[in-house]
């Protein structure tokens, strides 16, 4: 990858915490455009002065796409926006006009307000376009807001500055004519081979694959085992209900078999709980909530790749799982693994459930 320029969509990053370490002459610059909302006291006084109106109530719509990425933290009044990089603090403010031309206004976000606070005339002298109509005096009131910003506010020492000026499409896709835009599962499944993959969960494409698996694996594994009205109640609705709560199912606590080589269907997930529930009878434990591998793709090792990689994941020195009574394969596997029946059941919906622990140092390879 040396030498390579990656364009990362901001927005396909997703809630989990996902780290890419690139060689010293590879960069991922992020794209895309977000809105930071202000619930600043003071706000009102601001746009009346300052011409700079904070988004307090909703987030809006603004059509435009940046390289790299951008927040909008205001508009102008007149049909402009505000925006800065991601550093409030050591990043530079940008003006983005109507016709989508940049315009760097100050090195530093907390500097607009000492142009802005003392001079009711600094859109005509800052800003390209206009005519920009001269704001109210109000000398007391620019006096409080001057106190309140503790003006003049000093530069910090060590600014973060872009390269070059930020580029403003009106959509990824138009971005995507001039810059090879990409989402960051793209990247980081880049390496076809081998064939089956274990990743973290990602995309919408593996949202779905998730929900197809836990509804085809319940029906494959406990038609027999539990009572019809629990299968009937196990739809595919439900399983892509509980697939898209990205409290449930996100990049840090679930993760995903793929076959990369038929469209990187998703074949297996495991989900974990780096904190087990209340009721199991293991302390300091996390838990395994979900494994399954649709059972054509049994066999190949995936179930015990999917398990090692939720078991690293969980911070405590044991893990915990629940098995259905009578699971006899799941139950020989997990054994295997190195997991033990501790005795605990639980009774639920008229099913037994069988805990199954493990201390992680016993863990099986």
């Amino acid at each position: 990858m040396s030498g390579t320029v990656y364009y990362i969509d901001h927005a396909s990053m997703g809630n989990g915490a996902v780290g890419i370490i690139f060689d010293q002459d590879t960069k991922a610059v992020y794209t895309g455009l977000g809105v930071h909302t202000e619930d600043d006291p003071m706000a009102a006084d601001i746009s009346r002065l300052c011409g700079i109106h904070f988004f307090s109530d909703g987030t809006p719509e603004i059509p435009l796409y940046s390289v790299p990425y951008l927040e909008v933290v205001a508009s102008d009044g007149l049909g402009g926006w505000f925006a800065m990089t991601q550093d409030f603090i050591r990043g530079p403010l940008y003006h983005i006009a109507q016709d989508r031309t940049v315009h760097l206004v100050t090195e530093s976000y907390r500097n607009i307000f000492n142009l802005a606070i003392p001079d009711p005339d600094w859109r005509s002298k800052y800003l390209p376009g206009g005519p920009w109509p001269r704001l109210p005096e109000d000398p007391e009131g620019r006096r409080k807001l001057a106190e309140a910003f503790k003006l003049p506010s000093p530069p910090p020492d060590d600014l973060c500055l872009l390269d070059a000026p930020p580029r403003l499409f009106a959509s990824r896709s138009e971005a995507e004519k001039a810059l090879p835009i990409q989402d960051l599962w793209t990247v980081l499944r880049e390496r076809k081979g081998p064939r089956f993959q274990v990743h973290s969960l990602m995309s919408p494409q593996d949202r779905e694959g998730r929900a197809q698996v836990h509804y085809q694996a319940w029906l494959e594994t406990y038609t027999g085992l539990m009572p019809e009205s629990v299968l009937a109640a196990h739809t595919l609705e439900q399983c892509r209900k509980k697939a898209n709560d990205h409290h449930y199912s996100n990049s840090a606590n679930t993760f995903v078999a793929l076959d990369r080589e038929n469209g990187d269907r998703v074949v297996g997930f495991g989900t974990l709980s780096c904190r087990a529930q209340d009721f199991v009878s293991v302390p300091e434990a996390g838990e395994i909530a979900a494994l399954y591998v649709l059972k054509e793709f049994q066999g190949l090792g995936l179930g015990k790749d999917l398990l090692e990689r939720c078991i690293a994941w969980i911070p405590w020195p044991n893990v915990v799982l629940f098995v259905l009574k009578g699971n006899d394969n799941a139950i020989r596997f997990y054994e295997h693994m190195g997991f033990r029946l501790t005795g605990h059941e639980i009774e639920t919906s008229g099913m037994t459930e069988l805990e199954m622990a493990l201390e992680k140092k016993r863990i099986r390879k």
